[in-house]
């Protein structure tokens, strides 16, 4: 396809935080595009009153982006981001969470790796941005770090998130993949590629497209981390449980208990070393507690953590 007919639908889920969704499409106004393509941005409002939509219609009037405004009432993650593909117009899909904030060189940079490596997609990495000055505690623990891959490196599906994506719009398309509606909270995103990696689709990384994800007050406290890794050791629970088979559904939650003894054990042993170490084992103790009582039947992750 010639590069003046190339289209990217960026698409936005956002749930109540206005403030961090207008942040971003200012940026996203002032993307850069080297000519390659044009764009327009897609925004999910995931709450049934749409608490977004003034905001959206003001920039409307504001912005010389186009933009495409729609409700979806079911507050799930999956049923928002099935509802934004819906919306798409473009050959290509752009993901970006409502909390983060794009380089001006964001889309480019994606669109040219994904034809220079001649991939059907194109993950950056995703970097802490703190508003405020952060607690030294959360900086020396490192949880609000993800790994950052060199670019070109092909991932598997265990490191990919949509968080910031670029995506040839025929992944969608030839095998009708969607976000898995059963991953209400979290988990539909390595779903997706799963599947989409069995079907034969390449996907790189691209160390040169970050983004950065809004580190707001909220998330600058203990509280907010061990519900986190709550969350996500229940959805590692119902997202492996299908998959596991034969000796490997024996000896895993044997792997997650000891995993579990061993974060409790050495918890009190890092006292010594600072409140870092005693947050960053028990949020690890969490995670396995929660997956333990998954496979139990109690489910610790019906809700998102925000």
């Amino acid at each position: 396809m010639d590069d003046s007919k190339n289209h990217i639908s960026v698409n936005i889920c956002t749930y109540r935080r206005n403030h961090l969704l207008e942040r971003l499409l200012r940026k996203l106004a002032l993307q850069e595009t080297g000519g390659y393509f044009d764009f327009s941005v897609v925004v999910v409002d995931n709450d049934a009153a749409g608490p977004a939509r003034e905001i959206v219609r003001t920039l409307q009037r504001e912005l010389s982006l186009e933009l495409i405004y729609d409700i979806e009432p079911v507050q799930t993650i999956p049923a928002a981001r099935n509802h934004a593909f819906l919306l798409s117009k473009g050959n290509y899909i752009g993901i970006i969470d409502d909390d983060e904030l794009p380089l001006l060189d964001w889309l480019v940079t994606l669109y040219r790796a994904i034809q220079a490596f001649d991939a059907f997609g194109a993950l950056g990495p995703v970097y802490p941005f703190f508003e405020t000055a952060p607690p030294t505690w959360l900086v020396k623990s490192g949880l609000c770090e993800r790994p950052v891959h060199r670019t070109g490196t092909l991932l598997d599906w265990h490191q990919t998130r949509t968080g910031n994506v670029l995506l040839k719009k025929e992944v969608f398309d030839e095998h009708n993949l969607c976000f898995d509606l059963n991953h209400k909270t979290s988990g539909s995103d390595q779903q997706f590629f799963k599947e989409a990696i069995q079907y034969g689709y390449r996907f790189i990384a691209v160390a040169e497209a970050p983004v950065y994800e809004v580190v707001t007050p909220e998330r600058q406290t203990r509280s907010y981390y061990l519900k986190r890794f709550t969350l996500q050791g229940a959805n590692a629970r119902k997202f492996s449980a299908p998959h596991l088979k034969g000796i490997a559904k024996l000896l895993t939650p044997i792997k997650v208990l000891a995993a579990l003894i061993y974060s409790l054990l050495i918890i009190p042993f890092c006292f010594v070393l600072g409140n870092h170490a005693v947050l960053k084992y028990a949020a690890k103790a969490s995670y396995h507690l929660s997956w333990l009582l998954a496979m139990s039947g109690l489910d610790l992750g019906r809700k998102r953590n925000l």
